[in-house]
């Protein structure tokens, strides 16, 4: 631990980054006086409740000192794994708490079982955030009437059946997005039903402006999915890097997916579209 401890600061506070959870992250001001202020500067901060361990209040109350405690200047990544009795009043304190961290990256994962009480996300998420860049959400709570103009990364878990509503109003509410992913994320219970596509009547802001990259992982070549590709390979006019990526092992149904990819027309004539 001593030859740690030599280690210049920004080489440990990588190091720190890497610890699973914030309280993995703050227990580390015990070992010695070197390491007891590091913690307050660590820009990296994952506050897990999904293991249900601990009482909520005492999970809460950790959270609330640990982030009055904290004194980095931006914190790169602040990451809650919530539980099934969250709070929403506790959401709104951390999220004044992120906007005074500078938080870059936000990620609210909430438990999505049956059994788990509804969390009510607040305007301020969407509206009071002066420097977030990327938001990464897990339920479906949104507000209409937001505008998203930090934001410039997105990413949308494509398990929920209403994920193409929500889609669709961030994209219009989001006016200097450059790089959207679409991903699979956690199931949930029981299989969803398959969401339907309508084009809107009117192009979002960022897709004929500004977005520039589209990741979509675990692409099934549905109907609806085909359709959303279509319209934004239509309508990209900056479109740089389309990657898609299946998890099918079907060689025939991959071949016939390239193929109905291929040959969609594309508005962005230097966009460059791969197949995983």
């Amino acid at each position: 631990m001593d030859s740690i401890s030599e280690l210049p600061d920004a080489l440990l506070l990588k190091i720190l980054s890497l610890l699973p959870t914030a309280r993995d992250v703050v227990a580390t001001m015990v070992l010695s006086k070197r390491w007891q202020p590091l913690w307050m500067m660590v820009p990296r901060l994952v506050y897990d409740d999904s293991y249900q361990n601990l009482e909520y209040g005492s999970f809460s109350r950790f959270v609330d000192k640990s982030l009055f405690l904290h004194e980095a200047p931006v914190i790169e990544t602040l990451h809650f794994r919530l539980g099934k009795t969250c709070g929403s009043g506790d959401i709104r304190v951390w999220i004044r708490a992120a906007d005074k961290c500078s938080v870059r990256r936000l990620i609210l994962e909430f438990d999505s079982s049956p059994s788990a009480s509804r969390a009510i996300l607040p305007r301020s998420l969407y509206t009071g955030c002066r420097v977030l860049a990327i938001l990464k959400l897990m339920q479906d709570a949104y507000p209409v009437g937001s505008i998203f103009c930090c934001l410039v990364f997105l990413t949308i878990c494509t398990w929920e059946s209403e994920w193409l509503n929500l889609l669709m109003c961030v994209l219009k509410d989001s006016p200097n997005l450059r790089a959207l992913k679409l991903e699979r994320g956690h199931s949930g219970p029981g299989p969803q039903p398959r969401p339907c596509w309508s084009e809107p009547s009117s192009i979002p802001e960022c897709v004929i402006s500004s977005l520039q990259t589209l990741e979509w992982t675990e692409y099934e070549g549905a109907k609806e999915e085909k359709e959303v590709i279509a319209f934004i390979l239509r309508n990209g006019s900056c479109l740089k890097k389309v990657t898609i990526s299946s998890k099918s092992t079907d060689r025939d149904k991959k071949l016939e997916m390239i193929k109905e990819l291929a040959f969609l027309s594309r508005r962005s004539a230097t966009c460059h579209l791969t197949f995983d």
